[in-house]
């Protein structure tokens, strides 16, 4: 009953950050906190074969600017991996202005998994949940998914490990 229980504050929490995506949004959130940063450049279809074995087209971009992120997924037949990437550079305004940023919405999103496992050496922070793993990297948060409770820890590491890698190289130009 306790897994049911946690699968379904999961894919509450997974739904929630997904609820209202579009892939056009009404505004844009400008170059606030940085650099913008595309999640298919912390993890490219070429990533994405190497990571699944499975040659993908280029990802489907799904947006939700009240919270900064951007959202990837790469899908053929069964194969599934998703990247996202919340960031202050495309929080919206009034986002910014309620003192939302990516490091509170960590924060938030992992006190709903207070006795979730962590992954050694992926970020300044991370956690795992039945859909995948979180991570914080600085001011950026970011997720990784191989579907629907996969629990590959070593490939969800792999794929933390290479979009970690990729975002420190783009946040530092």
């Amino acid at each position: 009953m306790g897994k049911i229980f946690l699968v379904a504050i999961c894919m509450m929490l997974t739904c929630s950050q997904l609820c209202g995506c579009d892939s056009t949004s009404k505004e844009k959130a400008g170059s606030v906190g940085g650099k913008m940063i595309e999640p298919a450049m912390i993890i490219t279809k070429e990533d994405a074969k190497a990571l699944t074995g499975v040659s993908f087209g280029e990802c489907t971009v799904k947006e939700e600017p009240r919270v900064g992120l951007k959202l990837c997924v790469y899908e053929k037949d069964e194969a599934f991996l998703q990247v996202s990437l919340t960031q202050i550079a495309f929080m919206n305004k009034e986002s910014r202005e309620a003192g939302n940023t990516p490091v509170s919405i960590f924060k938030a999103i992992k006190s709903a998994f207070p006795d979730a496992a962590k992954i050694d050496g992926i970020g300044d922070d991370n956690f795992l949940v039945p859909t995948g793993l979180y991570i914080l990297k600085g001011q950026y948060s970011i997720y990784v998914s191989f579907g629907l409770m996969a629990k590959d820890k070593e490939k969800l590491q792999a794929a933390g490990i290479k979009a970690v890698a990729n975002l420190s190289k783009y946040s530092a130009q």
